[in-house]
């Protein structure tokens, strides 16, 4: 099975429709007043419905156009607000292991470290996850747990008022 491209859809969608009003105006024409008022209603129809299609048609796919861009950036920085998250639990686990504090080499820190200070440097990046990306690397720089586990929260809701906001 071939798939269509959006142009062949458009083009499909418009047949249908000039088609449709064509054959309902021929036979609306028809029912008024016999065939020669039915291929006027068809003809008349059926061409008012193609202009129409083709004056609408530039407007409608400006819209598609600025609205997958909108998208596009819409999903880039959600995807970026999460990749900081990742980064930041992944460094948040090498100041505070679970298995110890000898578990973590000070060089495998600091690449985490590293990574995170990158990540949240990205200019992609909303203004308050970066906000909160600043704060949890403060905490966890620091190496305060409690003030880390709160600024980590708040990152957290952060990306998620991020993804989820109308």
């Amino acid at each position: 099975m071939t798939t269509q491209t959006p142009q062949q859809a458009r083009i499909l969608i418009v047949a249908f429709t000039v088609t449709l009003a064509t054959v309902l105006g021929a036979a609306g024409g028809y029912l008024l007043g016999g065939p020669v008022a039915a291929a006027g209603a068809g003809v008349s129809i059926g061409s008012g419905a193609l202009l129409g299609a083709f004056l609408v048609r530039g407007r409608v796919l400006g819209h598609l156009t600025q609205a997958r861009q909108e998208a596009a950036l819409q999903g880039y920085a959600d995807g970026i607000a999460h990749m900081v998250l990742a980064r930041m639990a992944a460094y948040e686990a090498s100041v505070f292991p679970m298995s110890g504090p000898g578990a973590v080499t000070p060089e495998e820190r600091a690449a985490r470290r590293t990574r995170s200070y990158a990540v949240a440097a990205e200019e992609a990046l909303p203004h308050p996850v970066r906000k909160a990306a600043a704060a949890a690397l403060a905490a966890l720089d620091h190496g305060n747990a409690t003030a880390s586990q709160e600024a980590m929260q708040n990152l957290l809701f952060a990306v998620h008022e991020q993804a989820v906001r109308p």
